[in-house]
């Protein structure tokens, strides 16, 4: 040790991680249709493996390292519709993640991943296959505010190519302001493995759909849907050595469905309250 020199002691970053999660959004009506209504559960799993290597430096940070991470990505929703409408009761995914990763203290500066995969109803085929992808990085402003810039891609969105913008600003030692896409929040950390937090979120994807007869509308048959949920709540995330686990619940203001190839479209004219949960496991 060099004398007058704080020797920075920096965590290790898992290498082999599990997420399991879900959520219910409760039962709202639709806009269009007679007497159309339904409720939404969401499951997801994902399997991710790190790989470290030498890469360049990344503005000179403590505790920073370079990551290749491989990995699967499963996710479901389950739609309980009743009202006849034309819209799919599941979509599902079922991808590969390739991802290139730069952390500092665990959490990512830098990313590009991609999801090759399947984005599809029941029926799996070459139509259903599609690589979404990410990338962004966050640039120093002052040592406690960060800005990130970014996009994301995927073939079955009406718009393939959107923009990821956004800051994170620690604003003392208990409170961060997280603006980033697809989860802002506020968080509030009275202590290292307590964190509260109340925001926004968007969920969802986008999807090819079965082949079907649809009545008077052709164009929904294996066609392709984005599915978007627009929530804002708060919950909790409590960390230990090895595992997470986060707990939330708000309102789920609107659930769209949008078949914008296909020019139609059906939403929700009212939101309704959802829970959800979510646990890493490291190793």
């Amino acid at each position: 040790m060099v004398a007058g020199k704080e020797t920075i002691e920096c965590p290790p970053d898992p290498l082999l991680f599990v997420d399991f999660g879900s959520s219910y959004v409760f039962e709202s009506d639709f806009e269009r249709g007679d007497d159309a209504s339904g409720d939404a559960l969401s499951t997801n799993f994902r399997l991710g493996y790190r790989i470290p290597f030498d890469g360049p430096d990344w503005g000179g940070m403590d505790c920073s390292q370079w990551y290749v991470r491989l990995g699967v990505d499963y996710r479901r929703f389950d739609f309980n519709n009743s009202g006849g409408l034309p819209i799919p009761n599941t979509l599902q995914s079922a991808s590969a993640i390739v991802a290139v990763e730069y952390l500092v203290r665990g959490r990512p500066a830098m990313f590009l991943e991609a999801f090759p995969g399947l984005y599809f109803e029941h029926d799996i085929d070459a139509d259903t296959f599609d690589v979404p992808v990410r990338v962004a990085s966050a640039f120093k402003i002052t040592d406690n505010l960060f800005a990130v810039i970014g996009a994301s891609y995927s073939g079955f969105r009406k718009y393939p190519f959107l923009p990821i913008a956004g800051v994170q600003w620690r604003i003392n030692e208990a409170w961060t302001l997280h603006l980033l896409p697809p989860e802002p929040r506020i968080i509030y950390s009275p202590a290292p493995e307590w964190e509260f937090w109340v925001g926004g979120e968007l969920t969802g994807g986008a999807f090819r759909t079965d082949s079907r007869e649809v009545e008077r509308n052709e164009n929904l048959s294996n066609a392709v849907v984005t599915y978007s949920e627009y929530r804002a709540g708060l919950g909790f995330t409590y960390t230990k050595p090895g595992w997470r686990v986060e707990v939330g619940a708000g309102y789920a203001f609107q659930r769209e469905f949008d078949y914008h190839r296909a020019e139609e479209g059906f939403e929700t004219d009212e939101g309704a309250p959802y829970v959800r949960a979510e646990l890493r496991v490291n190793f």
